[in-house]
């Protein structure tokens, strides 16, 4: 299990802010640290649908923020982190090809934004300048 990247204070603060904030923060996490974070154990990652029944992977800024999404739903499940250039080199193919999208910073009873492959390569490319 990954320790706790920032503290639980910091995290609580990060998922009380607006979806854009949010949104903003992430991309500039992932460009500063060089990964992502997902849920999952060893045999499968946590996927969501959207109401029109889109399949989506939600990823985090931070393993801590993950974990106080997930944390006790299923056992054996934690943050996995991935680096930025696999998740761009591997993972991103394998969403195109399962026609999924991104929840980006997902936080229980608030919206989260959703992002095509194409937005958030985009995105990203645009956080990897500014770094």
């Amino acid at each position: 299990m990954a320790p706790d990247d920032i503290s639980r204070r910091e995290a609580e603060r990060l998922r009380g802010l607006a979806e854009d904030a949010r949104v903003a923060r992430t991309f500039e996490v992932l460009a500063d640290r060089g990964a992502l974070w997902v849920w999952g154990d060893e045999d499968e990652i946590l996927f969501t649908e959207d109401a029109r029944r889109t399949t989506l992977l939600p990823i985090w800024p931070y393993a801590t923020v993950a974990r106080l999404e997930n944390e006790g739903e299923v056992d054996g499940e934690h943050a996995i982190r991935i680096p930025l250039e696999v998740f761009l080199a591997e993972w991103l193919p394998q969403l195109a090809d399962d026609d999924a999208g991104i929840s980006i910073f997902p936080v229980e009873e608030r919206n989260t934004s959703v992002v095509t492959l194409d937005e958030f390569r985009s995105r990203m490319t645009a956080a990897l300048r500014l770094n």
